[in-house]
């Protein structure tokens, strides 16, 4: 599959809330066990803020861990 870098919309950049919520949930993990898909979110918005590109076709294929509560 080839890879192409998307534009930068500056609509679509993460809110300085949204950023502090990801990283709140990222520096907890303990708290957010039960929550995986929460955590990747959080992951994501965090590399975004940085910049860096996320793979999509990548994490849809890596499992969603299921915490035993």
């Amino acid at each position: 599959m080839q890879h192409f870098i998307p534009p930068r919309i500056p609509a679509a950049e993460p809110s300085a809330q949204f950023c502090a919520d990801a990283r709140q949930v990222v520096a907890n993990p303990e708290q957010y066990a039960d929550r995986p898909l929460l955590r990747r979110l959080a992951w994501m918005t965090l590399m975004s803020e940085r910049g860096l590109i996320v793979d999509q076709d990548r994490l849809a294929r890596m499992p969603v861990e299921i915490a035993d509560v």
